[in-house]
């Protein structure tokens, strides 16, 4: 998130850092960066050591749901996993109010402007390593009826700033939206739980990094076993040429875009300031609403 959170302040994350990850610690700065949830970068001595999450509670990352995933990426041991860091009970996240806490170590360096080249071999060595125990299973969050919900989330009160944007916008693509989501409900059974595969969920650019001479996929709060496909739409997206089921693609096509038409409509149909992150998600919104499939391109 890039704005601030309101309801928690620095030395609230400083306290949870130092009882469950880094007694030394003795800093923390909140960085605007990533979307989701909230960081901070922690510091000893002035030294930046960890880099501290907060995920909101969301149906589809709450604790127990992040632990698994956070815990199961520790468990792989490839080279180029950037996991979270477990605390000094062994766990790898706690709870902190009405929010997920977790952190990772941290690691100086850049994000590629665009995918790496090694992406498709990364994925290709994350889908053949042996699934931890502790991975859970991808299901969809995502009901044949979509179009409905989002018709009756319209029917209440709109509320400013952005709200009364966001529903024009809803309601000129509501037809469209209904469409997609009864035809993700029938690709929904081309998925076949006994070829599931350790996934990340977002390897695009954004969870990509160059640090100590090679790039490593960070952002592990997603991890599943699921389809291939679930990782390689983010390659048939920028035009790779890699082994896929295309109606898969066009599944997991439509569960990102769906899902987040759904979460950015509750966040703009809700109590909003209209700030920066505000902005975002109606841009967000705009995005997966107007933007063509992955097979369109």
């Amino acid at each position: 998130m890039l704005e601030r959170p309101s309801d928690v302040s620095d030395e609230q994350v400083l306290d949870v850092v130092r009882r469950h990850w880094e007694p030394r610690a003795d800093g923390v700065e909140h960085l605007p960066v990533g979307w989701g949830a909230h960081h901070w970068r922690v510091d000893v001595a002035g030294e930046p050591v960890l880099f501290a999450t907060l995920d909101p509670d969301l149906p589809r990352h709450i604790h127990a749901t992040l632990e698994a995933a956070y815990g199961s990426a520790a468990a792989l041991h490839l080279d180029f996993v950037w996991p979270s860091i477990a605390t000094v009970g062994g766990a790898y996240a706690v709870p902190a109010g009405t929010r997920t806490s977790s952190a990772n170590g941290w690691l100086e360096g850049t994000r590629p402007e665009a995918s790496v080249d090694e992406l498709p071999d990364l994925l290709a060595a994350l889908h053949t390593v042996a699934a931890p125990s502790s991975a859970r299973a991808w299901t969809t969050e995502i009901v044949p009826d979509l179009g409905d919900r989002l018709r009756l989330l319209l029917q209440q009160e709109c509320p400013a700033p952005l709200g009364p944007s966001a529903r024009e916008l809803l309601l000129e693509h509501l037809t469209r939206v209904g469409g997609w989501a009864r035809e993700h409900a029938r690709l929904l059974d081309l998925a076949d739980p006994s070829t599931y595969v350790v996934t990340h969920g977002e390897p695009h650019v954004r969870n990509q990094w160059l640090a100590r001479g090679r790039t490593w996929l960070i952002d592990w709060e997603s991890l599943l076993l699921a389809p291939r496909e679930r990782d390689l739409a983010t390659l048939v997206h920028g035009g790779r040429d890699v082994p896929h089921d295309p109606r898969l693609v066009r599944l997991f096509d439509l569960e990102w875009r769906l899902s987040g038409i759904w979460s950015f409509a509750q966040w703009l149909q809700g109590p909003h300031a209209g700030d920066t992150d505000d902005r975002t998600a109606l841009g967000g919104l705009t995005g997966e609403l107007t933007r063509p499939h992955f097979d369109e391109r």
